[in-house]
């Protein structure tokens, strides 16, 4: 007999009460239609407001606003993504690469400023990030990583065995890089309050799932239709369903697990966060209120996640955390649930105007929380035809590269996610 898991997200379960929003019903018109209710579609509704304060901006939720892919990530700012994917012999690659920097050192900025100006309570922390490799395979990578950021000037260090073992309270990984600028959140705590904090003027709505946006503007959904002048589309790994990037983005399940809290005697470290330099490996994080939370799964999955199969990656993850702390013992885990990214093949965001009505942005490959922030505030400058040097970093980036059709897609996928997963023996 199986064992049954309840897809919960710890992190929303311990935000607090949500407010509740009604869905959209009926036939209505709006200057400003914001499809999708997470990270990038907040900023951009945040950032209509101060362009347009006269206008109506809706945002339609397909559920709960902030309890999708933004409240069930990992909780990494991330302002210094791994530059492994970033081809950094190359010219181009490493102008992509410090394009795509420029974006998240903006997108962490601006979190950071907002948490701060509206007392959003969400475990805020300025913190490095630790790439960090227990298998010697993977040193080689985190040296050339090391040396990579040296030559752009941000700010890292290598962490020796020693370093590690001090600072996280387990002496698994053996070589790390550090590099500062970023920050670890409570996910579903910062998208609560900061859809708490729009201005009056931004309408939302829940549980208002979107079927078909038409050319002239119009957006049919479970309520009745919306007509706007102006849509953003900000639903990441499901633009496709509203057949926008087919077969450019894709969905990737993953699944994470978070523990109860620890105490003091049981790891006496100060909250930090570790991110395997090969993919497939595990996100590690001993959080603010004292939890360990990993994520060390992924997997092609469109139609979800079911409950037999959760229950397996909750085995998986406590697997995992047994490696790192012996101590920790069988039911150590209190929460486990599965979530979305978006993943492109060539590790390039969805960010363009698909006409003079519509605008996209969405497909950040895992670094959705500073990313997905900064992009949503600039699909609304360009929508609204402001210039910044920022807007020109997010259009210089190579769009989303074509991928094959179904069925050769998934075939495909579920291939490189088998290679990936034999690679990460050791850091899963």
């Amino acid at each position: 007999m199986h064992e049954r898991v309840a897809d919960t997200c710890g992190w929303v379960a311990l935000a607090g009460e949500y407010r509740h929003h009604p869905p959209l019903e009926g036939a209505q018109s709006t200057d400003w239609a914001i499809i999708g209710g997470g990270f990038t579609g907040l900023a951009a509704a945040r950032r209509l407001a101060e362009l347009r304060p006269n206008d109506r901006i809706v945002v339609l939720e397909g559920k709960r606003l902030g309890q999708g892919a933004s409240g069930r990530n990992s909780g990494f700012v991330v302002a210094n993504e791994s530059p492994g994917h970033a081809a950094l012999a190359s010219a181009d690659g490493r102008a992509a690469y410090a394009a795509l920097h420029a974006l998240d050192v903006a997108g962490v900025a601006a979190l950071k400023s907002l948490v701060q100006t509206h007392g959003i309570a969400c475990q805020w922390q300025d913190a490095p990030s630790i790439h960090a490799a227990a298998n010697p395979r993977n040193f080689a990578k985190l040296r050339a990583h090391a040396a990579a950021f040296d030559e752009m000037g941000i700010d890292a260090e290598l962490l020796d065995s020693d370093a590690l073992q001090t600072r996280l309270g387990t002496g698994y990984y053996r070589l790390g890089v550090q590099s500062r600028g970023g920050a670890l959140v409570q996910p579903a705590m910062l998208a609560k309050g900061l859809a708490e904090s729009l201005p009056e003027q931004v309408e939302l709505f829940e549980n208002t799932p979107v079927t078909d946006i038409a050319p002239d503007g119009t957006i049919t959904h479970a309520g009745g239709s919306l007509k706007a002048a102006k849509v953003i589309v900000a639903v990441n790994a499901f633009l496709p369903r509203l057949g926008l990037y087919r077969a450019r983005v894709f969905p990737l399940a993953l699944t994470a697990s978070l523990t109860r809290p620890l105490t003091e005697g049981e790891i006496a470290a100060a909250p930090w966060g570790i991110l395997s330099p090969q993919a497939l490996g595990a996100t590690l994080r001993l959080t603010g209120d004292r939890r360990l939370m990993i994520r060390n799964t992924a997997e092609y999955r469109p139609a979800g996640i079911d409950a037999a199969t959760l229950a397996s990656r909750r085995r998986i993850h406590l697997s995992a955390l047994q490696k790192r702390f012996p101590w920790l013992d069988d039911g150590a885990i209190e929460y486990t649930w599965s979530g979305n990214i978006a993943i492109s093949r060539n590790s390039r965001p969805a960010f363009a105007a698909v006409s003079d009505r519509i605008f996209v942005a969405g497909g950040y490959n895992a670094s959705g929380v500073a990313r997905g922030s900064i992009m949503g505030r600039l699909i609304a400058d360009l929508a609204n035809g402001e210039p910044s040097d920022l807007l020109d970093h997010a259009l210089s980036l190579t769009p989303p590269t074509d991928m094959p059709p179904p069925p050769l897609l998934g075939f495909g996928i579920k291939a490189r996610i088998a290679w990936e997963r034999i690679a990460a023996r050791g850091e899963a």
